[in-house]
C-alpha cells in the first residue's frame, strides 16, 4: 500500500461517459498496476464484483536533465552537438515541448551549416522567455509558459508576432519570399499611417458630435488624434472616416489596430522598451568563462553557488 496506507477507506466516483455510452469512468481509482493486479483490485469493490475492465490504467515516466546544463541554443554545455528539447528539459509535453523542439532543430541546423545560432531574447518572444528561465532557474516541476512569466507582455502580442519575429525567420531561411515581402509591406503600410495619423488634427465640431454618442467629454478647440485616440472610448476606426472621409481605403484592419494600440499605450511601450534596451546594454557586458564565483566574497553564499551552478554568459543572464 503506498498511497493512503493510513487510511482504512478510500472514495471513488462512478462517472457514466456519456448518455448512450455503456462505459463508466471510475474517478480516484489511480493505477498503473499489472493488468492481472487492476482487474481484481476493481473487484473488490462493492457492485463491480463483474465489472470488465475496457482501458487499463497507465502512467508516463520520462527522464529528467537538469536544465541549467544547457545552453540558450538547447545544447548541452557537457556533450558537444547534443540537443536537448521537450520534457527532457522539465517542461509540459504541449506546446512547451514544440516550441523548444523548434529552437533545438533550427540551432542544430544551423551549426551543421556552421552558420550563426538563434537566440531570441526575452522581449522578443514567449519562446525566449521559457528558454532562459529554463536555463537560469532551477526546476522542481513541470514548467509551463504562463504569459505572466513575461516581464514585456505590452511587446509579446499575438498582433505583433509577425513583426517581432518574421525577420528572424527569414535571416535564417525558414519563410518564404513571398510571405516576408506581406511582413514587409504590412510594416510600410503601418509606418505610412502612424505618419498621417501624427499630422491629424480633429475639430471640435466633428469630435465633440462623435463625443456626444460616447459619452466622453467635448473638446473646445482642434486637438491633435492621437491624443484625442488615448481616451479609452475612442476608437481609429470610427473616428478617422469622419476626419478624413477616405481615412480607411486600402489600410488592413490589422494595421488599424497595430497602430490604435500603439498610439494608446504610447507611453507604457516607450517605458518597456526603455527597460529592454537597459537589459540588452547588460547583455553586451560578457562575463569571462575561467571566473570563480566562489572566491568572490561579496556574494552570498546562495548567490555564488547559483552563479557556479548556471555559468551566465553576459551580465544581463547573470
Amino acid at each position: 500500500m503506498v498511497r493512503f496506507a493510513d487510511k482504512d477507506r478510500h472514495q471513488i466516483f462512478l462517472e457514466p461517459e456519456g448518455f448512450d455510452n455503456p462505459e463508466v469512468y471510475v474517478n480516484g481509482f489511480s493505477t498503473s498496476l499489472p493488468a492481472d493486479v487492476q482487474e481484481k483490485a476493481i473487484r473488490t469493490v462493492e457492485g463491480l464484483e463483474g465489472a470488465q475492465i475496457i482501458r487499463l490504467g497507465y502512467a508516463v515516466e520520462y527522464d529528467f536533465f537538469p536544465s541549467y546544463q544547457l545552453h540558450a541554443t538547447l545544447e548541452t554545455k557537457l556533450v558537444e552537438n547534443l540537443f536537448f528539447a521537450g520534457q527532457i528539459n522539465g517542461t509540459s509535453g504541449y506546446e512547451e515541448a514544440a516550441a523548444q523542439g523548434l529552437m533545438a532543430g533550427i540551432n542544430a541546423a544551423q551549426k551543421l551549416a556552421e552558420r550563426p545560432p538563434l537566440i531570441l531574447d526575452r522581449s522578443e518572444a514567449y519562446i525566449a522567455v521559457l528558454i532562459d528561465d529554463l536555463i537560469n532557474k532551477t526546476i522542481l516541476e513541470p514548467y509551463r509558459m504562463f504569459t505572466s512569466r513575461a516581464e514585456f507582455r505590452l511587446l509579446l502580442r499575438h498582433d505583433n508576432a509577425d513583426l517581432r519575429l518574421m525577420d528572424a525567420g527569414h535571416r535564417i531561411g525558414l519563410l518564404p519570399e513571398r510571405v516576408y515581402e506581406r511582413v514587409a509591406r504590412r510594416r510600410e503600410e503601418i509606418a505610412e499611417l502612424s505618419a498621417r495619423i501624427d499630422k491629424l488634427s480633429v475639430p471640435p465640431a466633428i469630435f465633440n458630435a462623435y463625443a456626444r454618442g460616447k459619452g466622453s467629454s467635448e473638446i473646445d478647440f482642434a486637438t491633435p488624434l492621437p491624443q484625442l485616440l488615448k481616451r479609452p472610448e475612442v476608437s481609429l476606426e470610427e473616428l478617422l472616416p469622419e476626419v478624413v472621409p477616405d481615412g480607411l481605403n486600402g489600410y488592413a484592419p490589422e494595421s488599424l489596430t497595430e497602430v490604435a494600440f500603439a498610439v494608446k499605450y504610447d507611453g507604457f511601450l516607450k517605458r518597456q522598451q526603455a527597460l529592454v534596451d537597459k537589459f540588452k546594454r547588460m547583455e553586451n557586458n560578457p562575463i569571462p568563462e575561467w571566473i570563480d564565483y566562489q572566491a568572490i566574497g561579496s556574494l552570498s553564499t546562495e548567490g555564488r553557488e547559483k552563479l557556479q551552478q548556471v555559468r551566465p554568459v553576459s551580465i544581463g543572464q547573470a
